[in-house]
């Protein structure tokens, strides 16, 4: 299976200076330039540009799940396209693998960026050898060290032991949950003709057959409790009890006997 390698750069006319960088020129420069030398430094990476695809939907979705998912993004920040330095962010927060691109001749980069490794290159046919060259050894680097981080974003992350969002990991735990039930289900003929014959009658089981017959098999009990518990369905928990309700502001204080009253009171008990 072909490695995705997605390419951040501009697509609309560009701005630099006095001069504009059209659509068309810079559509050039990503074919017979950028995705070109990729495929000499990698000739198994399927290279991919926002608008490369045509299909249904929000570009900007395609766009953000290629950033997530793509093994290798390469952004060219030759122009200062805020669109780029916005996704080059993006991609820096979401994994590695990144390889950043620029022209000899433009502009300095952003100083946020300015201390990331990057390669330069020239849009001519020697500047095309020299960068499928460097993109050859970027990308096996990459390959030499998976997951390293190459950013400052993602050594941060690493060294203070951030964690990330597993928005999946919930559904996740409740699929697995339903697997190993129904699992334990299935080796419970006494469980498994219990639920049967709810199914056939439409009434609802007893609970206590069901336990009776769960615990026929200790062990498919157990991994149902532990099923239940990874997927919320029961806690052991205990909430915490409520402090004593105080008395309202204006209540008057309930009387008290003093010690002397009390030791009366218990000689001469009332007639």
């Amino acid at each position: 299976m072909n490695r995705t390698c997605f390419v951040i750069m501009p697509i609309g006319d560009q701005r630099l200076g006095d001069s504009i960088v059209t659509a068309a020129d810079l559509r050039q420069r990503y074919a017979d330039l950028i995705k070109e030398a990729l495929l000499k430094a990698d000739p198994s990476l399927e290279v991919v540009r926002a608008d490369d695809v045509p299909m249904p939907g929000s570009i900007s979705s395609d766009i953000l799940a290629r950033l997530m998912r793509s093994d290798l993004v390469v952004a060219d920040v030759t122009y200062p396209n805020p669109n780029v330095f916005y996704e080059l962010g993006l991609r820096h927060a979401c994994r590695a693998g990144t390889i950043i691109l620029r022209d000899k001749a433009a502009p300095t980069v952003p100083f946020d960026i300015a201390h990331l490794r990057h390669i330069e290159y020239e849009n001519t046919t020697s500047g095309l050898r020299e960068l499928a060259a460097d993109l050859r050894q970027a990308i096996q680097a990459i390959d030499s060290n998976p997951g390293r981080p190459d950013n400052q974003f993602l050594e941060l992350a690493k060294i203070t032991d951030y964690r990330f969002p597993d928005f999946g990991s919930q559904e996740r735990a409740v699929e697995s949950a339903q697997e190993e039930m129904l699992d334990a289900v299935f080796h419970t003929p006494q469980l498994m003709e219990v639920l049967l014959r709810q199914t056939a009658t439409g009434e609802k089981a007893d609970q206590a057959e069901v336990v009776r017959a769960m615990a026929s098999n200790p062990d498919a009990m157990s991994s149902v409790f532990r099923a239940m518990m990874r997927s919320g369905q029961i806690s052991f928990n205990t909430t915490p009890t409520t402090a004593p309700a105080e008395p309202p502001a204006n209540a008057e204080p309930a009387p008290t006997k003093s010690p002397a009253k009390n030791r009366a009171a218990r000689r001469h008990p009332p007639k």
